[in-house]
C-alpha cells in the first residue's frame, strides 16, 4: 500500500511539467538538462517505474530519424547528461537497457493509489476509495508534459494517465454518494466530467447528487446538458437507465 514518500536520491516529478529534486534537495535547473531531448530520456525512464527501457525503445521514440549509430551515440549522450545535471548514478545500463534507479517518482504512487482504489471500490471499502483518491490527487498537477507533445510514447502516456484519472474519479464519486458525502460526490464527479465528459454512469452520478442535495434544478440541467452534447457530437441519445432517471426528477419537481 503506497504511504508517504521515502527519502531517495532523486525525486521525479511528472504531472504538470518535469521537476527534479536532487539528493540535497535542489531543484534540478531546466538549463542543466542541455536538450529537451534529455528532457524526454527521463520521463521515459521515469515512467517505466524502475523496470529497464531497451535502449532500442528510446532510440526509436527520441532520435527516430537518426541512423542507429547516430541514435546510440545521443541516447549515451542525454543518459551522462542525466547523471550530471541530477549528480548522481541515477542512469543504470542493465542488459535488458537503461533504468531510472531509486527514484520517487509522482506517477508511480498516482498509479498504485489508482490500483488500491480499484481493488477497494470493487470490494465496496468505499471509505478507502476515498482516502486513495484524495491521496492520488494531491499529486495531480496537471497532465504529462514532454518536449516533443506529439510523440506517440507521450501521447500514449498522456492516454493512458486520463484514462486512469478517469476511472478513479468516477468510483470515488459514486463512492461518495454511497456514503453521503454528497458534496464531495458533486465536486468528484465533476472533476470526473472534466477528465472525460462522455462518461455517462458519472453524469448520473451527478445528477443523483444533486437531487439527494434537494438541487432538482441543477440535476436536471446536468441531464441537459449531456443529452445535448450528445445530440451533437453522435447524434446520439442518453441511454434508457439516464432517461429513467431523468423522468423520476422530472416527476418528483412536478410534486414539489
Amino acid at each position: 500500500m503506497p504511504g508517504p514518500r521515502p527519502t531517495s536520491p532523486v525525486l521525479v516529478r511528472l504531472l504538470g511539467g518535469l521537476e527534479v529534486v536532487r539528493r540535497d534537495g535542489t531543484v534540478v535547473p531546466p538549463a542543466a538538462w542541455r536538450t529537451g531531448k534529455t528532457m524526454d530520456l527521463v520521463r521515459m525512464l521515469a515512467l517505466a517505474d524502475g523496470r529497464p527501457v531497451r535502449a532500442r525503445t528510446l532510440t526509436d521514440a527520441l532520435w527516430p530519424a537518426s541512423s542507429p549509430e547516430h541514435a546510440g551515440g545521443s541516447l549515451r549522450t542525454a543518459a551522462s547528461q542525466i547523471r550530471r545535471a541530477v549528480e548522481a548514478d541515477c542512469v543504470v545500463r542493465h542488459p535488458e537497457g537503461l533504468v531510472l534507479e531509486g527514484a520517487w517518482v509522482d506517477v508511480a504512487v498516482y498509479r498504485d493509489h489508482a490500483r488500491h482504489a480499484r481493488l477497494a471500490f470493487l470490494d465496496a471499502r468505499l471509505v478507502d476509495v476515498l482516502d486513495h483518491t484524495r491521496r492520488a490527487e494531491t499529486l495531480w498537477a496537471g497532465d504529462l508534459s514532454a518536449y516533443d507533445e506529439t510523440a506517440a510514447w507521450a501521447r500514449a502516456e498522456r492516454a493512458a494517465l486520463r484514462g486512469l484519472r478517469s476511472v478513479l474519479l468516477a468510483d470515488a464519486a459514486e463512492a461518495a454518494l454511497r456514503t453521503g458525502a454528497l458534496r464531495e460526490a458533486v465536486d468528484l464527479a465533476q472533476q470526473a466530467i472534466a477528465v472525460d465528459p462522455g462518461a455517462e454512469a458519472v453524469h448520473r452520478t451527478l445528477m443523483t447528487a444533486y437531487a439527494e442535495l434537494g438541487e432538482t434544478a441543477a440535476a436536471l440541467r446536468t441531464f441537459e446538458g449531456y443529452r445535448r452534447q450528445l445530440a451533437e457530437e453522435l447524434g446520439a441519445d442518453p441511454s434508457p437507465q439516464t432517461r429513467e432517471l431523468h423522468l423520476r426528477l422530472l416527476r418528483g419537481a412536478g410534486t414539489d
